[in-house]
């Protein structure tokens, strides 16, 4: 059974790809984290993500873009990877829990050469406030395991939590 006081998702992230683990129902998704948009009456009005989103490309009027694609950091466009986030969480959340505010743990998988700056850092922060989380976490190291996404107590031996600050 889920329990209706926690809801917490781990996002495993690297530029083509967003695996997104539901912890408490052990649903997941792995999508590509694109954005399909259109301009509408000066408007910027967002279609779809992940595939769906990819099967609007090369239609009249749609962009499809990829708002972690960059060649040196995961975070290159902040409005077009908030969206796309906002739009990948509501599929992968319980209908019932859609309205209490996830906690989301956060595992960059590329673009890590000499670690993650404190600009990356508060930018992802930020990006997963935006995108409705109650509280963030950002993790890099070996991939977390379930009692540790359950406890949100992640052992410094396996790797480094970035946010929220230690002390």
């Amino acid at each position: 059974m889920i329990n209706p006081f926690r809801n917490t998702l781990y996002l495993r992230l690297q530029p083509d790809c967003l695996h997104i683990l539901h912890v408490e129902s052990g649903r997941s998704l792995s999508e590509t984290p694109a954005l399909a948009y259109q301009h509408s009456k000066g408007r910027t009005v967002a279609l779809a993500a992940g595939r769906a989103a990819e099967a609007l490309r090369g239609r009249e009027g749609v962009s499809v873009v990829n708002g972690f694609e960059h060649p040196r950091t995961l975070l290159a466009d902040f409005g077009i990877a908030a969206q796309t986030l906002r739009l990948l969480l509501k599929q992968i959340l319980p209908n019932g829990l859609r309205l209490v505010a996830p906690t989301l743990v956060l595992q960059p998988q590329a673009r890590l050469e000499g670690g993650l700056t404190q600009l990356e850092i508060r930018g992802l922060a930020e990006l997963l406030h935006g995108a409705g989380a109650r509280r963030v976490f950002i993790w890099t190291g070996e991939e977390l395991s379930h009692d540790e996404l359950q406890s949100l107590h992640f052992s410094s031996e396996r790797g480094t939590l970035h946010y929220p600050e230690p002390g």
